[in-house]
């Protein structure tokens, strides 16, 4: 079994720089991984990609396989980092308390039933800011939010039964700031005082956050966008602290005017300040968001009633209604209101949503600024969509499905590399479907699956004709969630690359980090790996839109990432999008994953990804999806 050097340097890609000594079986340009049992490369992880993305020294305590309890130091050195290994200081009971005191680490005596601090030493206060003795006899829970409450507490239990806890929690520091803390409890014995230790990662978990905050908020108005609000209302519905509750819709009436008058600025700023006035017009516990455009929603916890929903919408309206002065004209706009109730017109938040949006409709019909709540039968919206689910289970038959192929091109050099399958409906009556319209349709109806295999079926086909004319030529294919859960996945892809003849190593499966995250961990592993088994290459789709878990994707056999368009578009206006993108870049590819761009539009953009280390881009700037008729006239220009 291979030993680590216990003084060693890593480039940014965890590659061996320097190695002090001569150890069996280390060489120098090797990569960390390729030398670590799956249990040590674990235990290092979290650590070596905190330093490389904050470029903060760390120092913690481990258990290496084979080598015991170890102190490591993770240093920022030049562009990498320097890793020293230690064992841990074994001392007596004799000088157990000089220990305590002197430690860099935060130490503490904690009492597990009633989560009280009884004692810690004084790397509390250059941490946080606490003397020991304020923090001594202190509660624990006085000091976290709520929201953290849940997971503190099933660690305690834990660790009061005998088993080692590890939890992150945030933690009140003297300040009055909310750090990030990550904890380890000693078993406790005996009902006496279980030891823990507690490390800051409050700088590493800000790219973590600042990722969620990108994905969860309106990039205009900083409000909720509507994967938040749907977060939030299935909150609402599964908490059972709040009952019934109220969804508002809000859209403003001919608000294209003001875009025509005062240009996208003026239209910006004029939502901004709508966006103000719901804040003001609202109580603190009502959650408001933005769905897109001119459209504005709120969730309203207590509200149960007809009267009370339609009492708050009428002093939203008069809020909202009231004129104001924009680049010295005078301007009043209206809106209109639909309004659904939870849990009487709907238990999921896709249905609330759909339903107050429809009232919304029926109000705008009405007349400017009127109020609609949803009522059973108010329009033909689900006569019309059984109608397009009947069809779209007939559409492959029909031939009213195809596929259309976007290019992906190498970063720096442009050349092609290959192209994504993206389906397609054209419907015969209604002309062409939008993927958004028919996709979440055929997921919810199951149809997604026989939809899936005639993607595959049709691109590797496609895919291999192609491969004829531009060797090395790849195709991308989406693998819906239902798919992964579906028995005899990997046959049905074995079978599919058998009778297409298509160069299997370059045949590359998509998965959305939401579809990944949100199976069972066990399952998804095994049906990946023996996707990966096969010959195939496989992407996490969409990444950063999910609550990314780096740890999780590593120990899957993930060869790429796609950075999600919504990072891209203002990648050279926001420093914090650029900075969220880098991040994810440098992290990506330590865990040895290729990382593809998609959603790239301007010269621009491609310049700045390039020189952040993307490998693949895709986007408008080199290309539109295009039927499979107008392929060969790319291939014809890459050969």
């Amino acid at each position: 079994m291979t030993m680590l050097p216990k003084n060693f340097q890593l480039d940014p890609q965890l590659r061996f720089s320097q190695i002090e000594g001569e150890v069996l079986g280390v060489r120098l340009g090797e990569s960390l991984r390729s030398v670590c049992s799956t249990p040590v490369w674990e235990a290092l992880q979290d650590g070596l990609m905190q330093v490389l993305a904050t470029r903060t020294p760390l120092s913690f305590e481990t258990e290496l396989l084979g080598e015991g309890h170890q102190k490591i130091e993770i240093t920022p050195e030049g562009a990498g980092i320097a890793v020293a290994i230690q064992p841990k200081v074994v001392f007596s009971p004799g000088n157990a308390d000089e220990f305590f005191q002197q430690s860099s680490e935060m130490l503490c005596l904690l009492e597990l039933g009633t989560a009280t601090l009884v004692r810690v030493n004084p790397a509390w206060h250059a941490a946080l800011g606490y003397s020991p003795q304020s923090l001594n006899d202190r509660k624990l829970f006085e000091l976290i939010p709520d929201e953290d409450n849940l997971e503190v507490t099933v660690a305690l239990g834990q660790a009061a039964q005998g088993s080692t806890a590890r939890f992150s929690c945030r933690f009140l520091a003297a300040s009055g700031e909310f750090h990030y803390l990550q904890w380890s409890i000693a078993p406790g014995k005996d009902n006496l005082p279980a030891y823990a230790a507690a490390r800051d990662i409050t700088q590493s978990r800000a790219v973590e956050l600042e990722i969620r905050r990108q994905t969860h908020r309106d990039s205009l108005t900083d409000l909720p966008n509507r994967k938040s609000i749907e977060e939030s209302i299935l909150k609402l519905l599964t908490s059972g602290s709040h009952g019934a509750f109220g969804v508002m819709v809000l859209a403003l009436d001919r608000f294209k005017w003001v875009n025509e008058a005062l240009g996208q600025d003026g239209g910006d700023q004029a939502l901004m300040i709508i966006a103000r006035r719901l804040g003001a017009a609202l109580r603190a516990e009502d959650v408001i968001g933005r769905l897109e455009g001119d459209t504005f929603v709120a969730l309203l916890p207590g509200v149960a009633s007809e009267g009370d929903a339609h009492s708050v919408a009428q002093k939203v309206l008069e809020a909202v209604q009231s004129s104001f002065a924009l680049r010295g004209i005078d301007i009043r706009l209206t809106a209109c209101i639909g309004l659904a109730l939870a849990p009487f017109h709907g238990t999921d938040p896709r249905t609330l949503l759909e339903r107050a949006d429809t009232a919304m409709y029926q109000a705008k019909k009405a007349s400017r600024g009127h109020v609609t709540l949803w009522r059973e039968g108010m329009s033909l919206t689900g006569i019309e969509r059984l109608a397009l689910e009947s069809r779209l289970s007939q559409a492959v038959d029909r031939g009213e499905m195809l596929l259309h192929y976007q290019p992906q091109v190498a970063a720096g050099t442009g050349h092609l590399l290959g192209f994504e399958a993206l389906a397609r409906w054209n419907h015969q009556q209604l002309g062409m479907i939008p993927p958004d319209t028919f996709i979440p349709m055929a997921e919810d109806t199951g149809l997604i699956v026989p939809l899936g295999e005639w993607v595959m079926k049709e691109a590797f086909g496609q895919a291999a004709f192609w491969q004829q004319a531009l060797s090395g030529l790849g195709v991308s294919v989406n693998l819906s969630g239902r798919q992964l859960s579906q028995n005899h996945l990997t046959e049905h892809i074995e079978e599919l690359l058998a009778m297409s003849g298509v160069h299997r190593e370059h045949v590359d499966l998509e998965i959305t980090e939401s579809d990944l995250l949100q199976q069972d961990e066990a399952k998804v592993k095994d049906v990946l790996f023996k996707i990966k088994d096969m010959g195939l290459q496989l992407s996490v789709d969409d990444f950063g839109m999910g609550y990314t878990n780096f740890g999780r994707l590593a120990k899957l056999p993930v060869d790429r990432i796609k950075i999600d368009k919504s990072f891209v578009t203002h990648i050279c206006e926001s420093a914090a999008d650029e900075a969220v993108v880098r991040a994810m870049v440098d992290i990506s590819r330590t865990l040895g994953m290729k990382v593809v761009a998609e959603g790239v539009e301007t010269q621009e953009q491609f310049e700045k990804l390039t020189q952040m280390g993307c490998d693949i881009i895709q986007g408008y700037l080199f290309g539109k999806p295009l039927p499979a008729a107008d392929v060969p006239r790319l291939l014809l220009q890459a050969t």
